[in-house]
């Protein structure tokens, strides 16, 4: 096994990052939330200043990660000093909600450039000033192998939040004949053969696909109108009553689109909206990001279960390889899909007496008054598509 170099700098020149970053994605096999399409709008619009993580093999960059800190303060008095990778510790930032977070790293050495990290960060050596007297060290949104890693290091982890996740294998429905409806439940066809024939009384149902950046922020105002609404009638403020989320989407639909990684589509019944999703894309993977759909008093209709199913048979014919539906639990998702991997977001820490602290006052709460831990996904379709 090669050696390993991990460094840790001061961000410096952006432009340098970004060409470093392409170079290392180009032999990379990384999630849309480690590209630079994703990471490159992060670090603009969130005006973070992190420091770049650098893990090289033979004086070749093979890994790439950010890091920001930040003051974390717990119940009112407890404060700690935090690493975050690709987050700011900023909550009205941060509610973009990054999944399949991690290192960007070569493909075929992603375990050992996570492991080279935690173990340099662990160890304390050549840290730089603001990052050697860190507490803990927030992964989030990451998956098994990086939880694996975590618990390697010897030091306690703290899970924050386990949310399932959920897709469609349009690789293994065309192989089994190419009918996607066929691998769902009798329920579900049901429920959507019915909803179907109701909308095409109104006229074809189909798929229109935001044909450019105009157009595409169109799709994204009206999808933002339609999320509100419902969420609002549940007494929930919805993402899009924070300013910074539509200000970040908009910046990254205007990067993503020319590069066919963000999309924006419209589903209608003849002259009927039905809905609009907002999805990412990278080397045939599709994942559904946010969605707002037009509910109406008939609750046969199911304009959110009408619009996957057509976006996922939209795709289905032109060869993607899979829709993920990504990280929650909603229903859903499990009706319109089949399990996929579970993210985590994570805490490791250093051994502190003010965590001893905190975990004491926490089993204290439980105990009167039990609660399980619930990470908001601001961009989740209503519970019932």
């Amino acid at each position: 096994m090669e050696v390993m170099r991990v460094s840790i700098e001061p961000l410096g020149d952006p432009a340098a990052l970004e060409a470093a970053w392409r170079d290392l994605e180009a032999r990379a096999t990384p999630s849309f939330f480690t590209s630079w399409t994703w990471v490159g709008c992060w670090l603009a619009e969130t005006g973070a200043a992190p420091w770049i993580v650098r893990v090289r093999a033979q004086g070749r960059i093979v890994g790439l990660g950010l890091i920001a800190g930040a003051r974390r303060m717990r119940h009112g008095w407890l404060r700690s000093n935090a690493l975050l990778l690709q987050e700011t510790g900023d909550p009205g930032i941060d509610e973009i909600y990054a999944e399949y977070n991690g290192l960007l790293a070569e493909t075929g050495r992603e375990a050992e450039v996570l492991a080279a990290f935690l173990d340099h960060l662990t160890a304390g050596r050549d840290l730089p000033p603001g990052v050697g007297g860190w507490d803990e060290l927030r992964l989030g949104g990451v998956g098994q192998a990086c939880l694996d890693a975590a618990a390697r290091t010897g030091l306690p982890v703290r899970l924050e939040d386990v949310q399932p996740s959920a897709a469609v294998d349009l690789e293994a429905v065309r192989a089994a004949g190419g009918d996607y409806l066929a691998g769902l439940s009798a329920n579900t066809r049901q429920q959507l053969r019915r909803a179907c024939r109701l909308y095409e009384a109104r006229g074809p149902l189909a798929v229109e696909v935001a044909r450019d950046l105009p157009e595409a922020l169109d799709f994204l105002d009206a999808l933002a109108e339609l999320h509100q609404r419902t969420w609002e009638a549940r007494g929930r403020a919805g993402a899009f009553a924070s300013p910074f989320f539509g200000r970040f989407h908009r910046a990254l639909i205007a990067r993503g689109l020319p590069r066919g990684e963000v999309e924006l589509l419209r589903i209608r019944a003849g002259g009927t909206t039905l809905g609009y999703l907002y999805d990412f894309a990278r080397g045939g993977w599709v994942g559904n990001y946010a969605s707002g759909f037009a509910y109406e008093e008939d609750p046969k209709l199911k304009p959110g279960l009408v619009c996957f199913r057509m976006t996922i048979e939209h795709h289905l014919a032109r060869g993607a390889s899979s829709f993920d539906f990504m990280a929650g639990g909603q229903r859903y998702k499990t009706s319109l899909g089949s399990p996929g991997p579970t993210l985590y977001w994570i805490d490791l820490r250093r051994p502190r007496l003010k965590f001893r602290v905190e975990g004491a006052l926490r089993r204290l709460r439980d105990l009167v008054r039990p609660r399980p831990g619930q990470h908001p996904d601001p961009a989740a379709a209503a519970a019932e598509a």
